[in-house]
């Protein structure tokens, strides 16, 4: 429990812009995927940009059977300020996601738009937390490493 509490907190802190990292390859599931030049990776969990960001955090079958993926949503959301949430579904690297979208308060990162959505990635169950600068009501405008963890399109 305790090491599951720790993995929550790390998972939902807000993404800091300290220093860069030297990783050059981010696994997402089964998917190897390239850091752009444009990004960087802190760990082999997180990818960001001044614009966008992607966190994900794998779950053992035994955590969603027991509802863990809904006892993040709550800790969530207890944990940030937002002026609106909005249900939103998508394509992640061709796995179905649900979850909302969070208009945030305040300016503590770059991100003004929040997605928590919770899916299965090649198999693999994980909640992801993806940051925007604009508002993500379109994938018209995302870059190709975006269009990897989210996309609108069937």
């Amino acid at each position: 429990m305790k090491q599951t509490l720790i993995l929550l907190l790390i998972f939902i802190s807000s993404l800091s812009f300290g220093q860069t990292s030297d990783i050059k390859k981010v696994k997402y599931a089964r998917t190897e995927i390239e850091v752009p030049a444009n990004y960087s990776a802190k760990d082999e969990y997180t990818i960001e940009n001044n614009a966008f960001s992607a966190q994900w955090l794998y779950l053992t079958q035994e955590m969603v059977e027991i509802g863990f993926a809904e006892q993040i949503f709550e800790q969530f959301e207890a944990q940030i300020k937002y002026s609106k949430a909005t249900d939103i579904n998508f394509i992640s690297n061709g796995g179905q996601f649900k979850g909302k979208k969070y208009l945030l308060k305040g300016g503590h990162t770059f991100a003004k738009y929040k997605v928590l959505a919770f899916g299965s990635v090649d198999g693999q169950p994980l909640i992801l937390n993806l940051g925007f600068k604009e508002d993500p009501k379109s994938d018209k405008n995302f870059d190709a490493l975006m269009l990897k963890f989210i996309s609108f399109k069937e």
